[in-house]
Order: C-alpha cells, then structure tokens, then sequence
C-alpha cells in the first residue's frame, strides 16, 4: 500500500516540478519515487567525492581569480571540448 510524505521545497522547485510533470505527462508521485530512488541508489554505488552539489558557494576572492578571470583555455581542455 502506497505511503503519503511530505517534504517541503522551495518555489521555484515546485515549479519545475509541476512544470516537468505537465509536460511529461508523468504523475508527481512517480516522478517523486523515480527521484528518490535514483539518488539513493547513486549514493549507495558511487562514492560521496563523486557527486556535486547543484549549487555553490565561493569566497569574493575566489569568484574574482577564477570565474572572472581571463585565462586562455589549455590544449587539453580545447581538445576536450572538440570531442577528440
């Protein structure tokens, strides 16, 4: 017998839930069981370093000598990226 949870989420989650529900055609409960299957199950396979967070959260210094600086990318990475 299904069990009912509640949890709760921010707005904006809410939103792209429904939003993705709509357009999907799934049922929220589905969506929600596939959801939390799959991250537990990716947390008892995987390892805890493997995974990163959807968002985060640097230092004024960091942000200004790493994203806002102009560094030219290496050959690796332009090699990466051209799919070679």
């Amino acid at each position: 017998m299904p069990v009912q949870i509640s949890a709760h989420i921010s707005d904006e989650t809410k939103k792209l839930f429904e939003d993705f529900s709509a357009k999907s055609g799934q049922k929220k409960g589905f969506i929600i069981e596939q959801a939390i299957l799959h991250y537990i199950n990716a947390h008892q396979e995987l390892p805890s370093d493997i995974f990163i967070p959807p968002s985060i959260t640097v230092t004024k210094e960091v942000f200004e000598d790493t994203i806002l600086a102009e560094k030219e990318p290496t050959q690796a990475l332009k090699k990466l990226m051209n799919g070679n």
